[in-house]
């Protein structure tokens, strides 16, 4: 908690938690209030951001806008990362057979494009937030399986692993006190990568048309208003993308200061690395 990108990065998503669930209690002037006479409206005294295509305060849909993206964008990593975590543990410690049937498995899901899976998904069920995530953990967790996996059998072959079994630790004990400490790193690694690739992914089935289309989110508000650029109506393009590289940045600094606080040898080698 001493770490600096521990506390910037904390700092950042408090802020983005705050703008997207805290204030729309307190403001929500004209938010799902259309009113044609007041479109494009450029930033003034009563609307701080000015209004979009139908005369909405732009300020009050992107406070609204962010709550999908942040708790879509968690829950997407964590049941990927989670998914992940267990099936590489797994191959690496369950032997030649399960490891080679788990791998050809993931192998088989990486060739499936994730926002054509959300498409094909959506075609059939319709919209629905929740679905879209478990469409996005299912096709994104081999990612983390084939970190977890090299980890994992990079270990088995370590002194300290090799002393637990001969002196008879069971294979659970070994798994929870040898094991998946040392993962700490990687799982934290392939979690910020998961994260950025599932608002990533989100936004830009969002972008098409499709994705979180039903509730309001910044990756709808950007593709609803994708001409307004052109009229010179730059912040209903750029607050949104501004706010989604807000969101990612944060959570890559909380990421890169508890790597670097657990594993203070990876700092130093990244700081020789860089001189």
């Amino acid at each position: 908690m001493h770490h600096p990108l521990v506390w910037s990065g904390l700092g950042i998503l408090l802020f983005l938690l705050l703008f997207a669930f805290v204030a729309p209690i307190f403001y929500h002037k004209d938010v799902n209030t259309v009113n044609v006479a007041q479109m494009f409206m450029p930033p003034s005294h009563a609307y701080p951001l000015g209004t979009d295509a139908l005369g909405e305060n732009e300020l009050g849909q992107l406070m609204l806008g962010g709550q999908v993206p942040i708790w879509s964008g968690f829950l997407a990593a964590f049941a990927a990362t989670a998914l992940g975590v267990a099936v590489g543990i797994a191959g690496g410690l369950g032997g030649p057979f399960l490891d080679s049937v788990m791998m050809r498995v993931a192998d088989g899901v990486l060739g499936v494009p994730q926002v054509v899976a959300i498409l094909l998904i959506e075609s059939i069920f319709g919209i629905h937030i929740g679905l879209l995530v478990l469409v996005f953990a299912l096709t994104a967790w081999p990612l983390t399986a084939r970190v977890m996996r090299a980890e994992t059998l990079a270990l088995r072959v370590t002194p300290f692993i090799e002393a637990a079994r001969a002196e008879g630790s069971q294979p659970w004990r070994i798994l929870l006190r040898h094991v998946v400490p040392n993962l700490f790193d990687a799982l934290v690694a392939t979690f910020q990568t998961q994260f950025t690739n599932a608002v990533l992914v989100l936004a830009i089935a969002s972008f098409v048309g499709a994705g979180m289309g039903a509730p309001w989110n910044w990756g709808s508000m950007i593709y609803e208003n994708q001409d307004a650029l052109l009229a010179g109506q730059w912040w209903l393009i750029v607050l949104p993308g501004a706010l989604f590289a807000l969101l990612v940045v944060s959570v890559y600094l909380i990421g890169e200061g508890l790597r670097a606080a657990f594993n203070p040898q990876a700092e130093l080698r990244g700081r020789e690395a860089a001189s």
